[in-house]
């Protein structure tokens, strides 16, 4: 589903290195196509550990669907179990 948000912000350069720090974190950890429970929280903690903006956050969230939940449900990525 896309989303049009006309009045979306455009990222400072300092939030668009923290989403080109997060994609490569992704890029990474999907690289021999299985996500483990670590990799999983370090890309949370990179998501989180600062305080995205608003903007920021929406686009960190579309491109972990993108590159991680799609490919997962697709059956072209494997995630271990994170129950704890």
């Amino acid at each position: 589903m896309q989303v049009d948000r006309p009045n979306a912000q455009e990222l400072t350069p300092e939030e668009t290195k923290e989403l080109n720090r997060l994609h490569a974190l992704i890029e990474t950890a999907i690289a021999d196509g299985v996500v483990t429970k670590d990799e999983a929280e370090a890309i949370r903690a990179t998501a989180l550990g600062h305080k995205p903006s608003y903007e920021l956050l929406s686009q960190e969230l579309a491109m972990y669907r993108e590159l991680v939940t799609s490919k997962v449900q697709a059956g072209l990525l494997s995630a271990e179990q994170f129950s704890e």
